[in-house]
């Protein structure tokens, strides 16, 4: 055996470590009890059969530690209370007032109050404690009480040292053992679409911290009724869809940290707050019976889109050392996936919010201009009848569809690389050459009304403005067929205000909401307010924008 397999031989196994240190215990103190000729200093023949007895459990529990992590664990306090009588026994059939035999007095407590806290945590010591400090109060005074050889001052300081030893074993007990900090590796990828294989790495991380032959991972589909099962068997990773059924039922419930054996009927929780709880009965785990395993460790997953399970097996002396560390993985497999479903959710809602915002910019630019081309082009076959001379109308069409396509390139290129927030560019000329394009293509007036001559915004802001004022003219021409509009354009301390009106026929009186889906859409991206109220004659648009937006 190597010396790698045998530290691992011992790694995380309390109940084994704790058997054979109480094997050796017993046989170092029964033959120091045989090679000293005044041991035992009483009762001699009563005292070397409890010891020798003492030593024969004692291996017995060996092999019982290395067999059966269930026995192991449901004898665990009996055991307890042998190891008691044994120090009682030892102090008692060793002790005397003239002699200083290397009594087992701190030996044996050392020994029971380590066992309390690695099984039971504080309260066990504690309890232990006072067991000790009540059982070797009795002993003590009946030996007093007797008149038999016992030194009363090494009997106090022992008690001291007791009281003492216990308090501190206490206080280090006092939080729960402290485990390796548990992290699982970013799988490759984009996140939001890496589901299945956040859970295949994290299934390699468990086996290759248990050592185990296998595990899987069972998690509900969003909204489905079907279970995804991705099991990593002997470095051979597999993904299952399971239909509805008792594993997706299964799933529902809450389960501690478990250890189980289906076989025997046996199942051992770490239940919050109780500790470990043991339960002996027939037991039902699905996906156990549908990874065809028997014994094994089961730990549910919680995550923000339902219920899901971790199952390990195929662990080298498996035992309830092991529940700690499963539980810690399944909390950040459920964490992982977690952060898996808000990436998602982040991308769905980025795409959404891109393919928004396109469609309001080809509503408010290419799809109004093209309504205002087919406008025109009527208007130049009513002009040709008449017998007037087209050139100029149709070299001015020619020039809007080449501004048209400039803006839409303009468009494009903001798409592909993203506008540049650092530049700024003056709003009121670009409103101005704007009104003067969509004058000559609605054939209407347009007037700019601005409180100062210029107004600096960012390249991205008047953008958007733009798009605002081209969908409210458009409109205003082909909804309310107004003959002019009017841009009312204003700084102010708290909002930017820009205002548009027209001349034309209003909302109409029939329709209960009447507000511009692409402009109230816009303006709601940028934080701001829209007002609408009929101008009598026409429209009023009173759109107020945050100052930072403008700043």
């Amino acid at each position: 055996m190597t010396r790698a397999e045998r530290n691992r031989m011992f790694m995380r196994r309390t109940g084994k470590i704790l058997a054979t240190s109480r094997a050796i215990l017993a046989f170092v103190f029964l033959l120091a009890v045989l090679v000293d000729p005044g041991q035992p200093a009483r009762s001699a023949t009563i005292g070397l059969a409890i010891l020798s007895g003492y030593l024969m459990l004692s291996a017995a529990l060996v092999i019982l530690a290395w067999e059966s992590w269930w026995y192991e664990f449901r004898l665990a306090r009996l055991v307890h209370v042998l190891d008691i009588a044994a120090f009682i026994a030892g102090v008692y059939f060793t002790e005397t007032g003239s002699g200083d035999f290397a009594s087992p007095f701190m030996a044996f407590a050392a020994f029971l109050l380590v066992t309390a806290s690695l099984r039971w945590g504080w309260t066990g010591i504690a309890l232990t404690a006072l067991g000790l400090l009540a059982a070797n109060t009795l002993v003590g005074g009946a030996l007093y009480y007797l008149h038999l050889d016992l030194d009363i001052y090494r009997f106090g300081r022992r008690q001291i040292y007791m009281v003492v030893l216990s308090i501190m074993m206490v206080w280090l007990s006092s939080d729960q053992r402290l485990l390796r900090p548990v992290q699982l590796p970013e799988p490759p990828g984009i996140p939001g679409e890496r589901r299945i294989r956040v859970m295949a790495e994290a299934l390699v991380q468990v086996r290759k911290a248990l050592r185990a032959r296998g595990a899987a991972i069972a998690l509900l589909r969003n909204e489905e009724p079907f279970v995804d099962v991705v099991r990593d068997f002997d470095d051979v990773c597999t993904h299952t869809l399971v239909g509805p059924g008792a594993l997706a039922e299964d799933l529902a419930q809450q389960i501690p940290p478990t250890l189980f054996d289906t076989a025997r009927h046996r199942r051992i929780a770490s239940v919050a707050g109780v500790g470990l709880v043991a339960t002996a009965g027939p037991i039902s785990v699905p996906l156990a019976a549908h990874c065809e395993i028997t014994e094994a460790i089961l730990v549910s997953i919680s995550t923000a889109t339902g219920q899901g399970q971790l199952l390990v097996w195929g662990i080298p002396d498996l035992c309830v050392d092991d529940l700690p560390s499963a539980g810690a993985f399944a909390r950040e497999i459920g964490l992982a996936l977690d952060r898996e479903e808000m990436a998602s959710l982040a991308q769905d809602a980025a795409v959404s919010g891109i393919r928004n915002a396109l469609a309001r910019d080809l509503h408010d630019s290419v799809a109004q201009f093209l309504a205002g081309t087919l406008f025109r082009i009527e208007a130049l076959r009513r002009w040709i009848r008449e017998g007037n001379d087209p050139d100029g109308e149709i070299n001015a069409i020619k020039e809007a569809l080449r501004r048209e396509q400039t803006q839409l390139r303009t468009m494009i290129d903001r798409l592909r690389r993203g506008e540049d927030g650092d530049r700024r560019t003056d709003l009121v000329e670009e409103l101005q050459v704007l009104l003067v394009e969509l004058a000559h293509h609605w054939h209407i007036e347009t007037r700019l009304d601005s409180a100062v001559s210029q107004l600096p915004v960012s390249i991205q802001l008047a953008y958007e403005l733009r798009q605002l004022v081209r969908e409210g003219v458009a409109n205003a021409a082909r909804h309310g067929h107004c003959s002019q509009v009017t841009v009312s354009i204003a700084g102010e301390s708290e909002s930017l205000r820009l205002r548009i009106s027209d001349d034309g026929d209003g909302f109409p009186k029939d329709r209960a909401d009447c507000r511009p889906r692409s402009i109230s859409e816009r303006v709601e991206a940028l934080g701001g307010r829209l007002d609408i109220a009929d101008n009598l004659p026409g429209a009023l648009l009173d759109i107020a924008l945050p100052a930072r937006i403008a700043a």
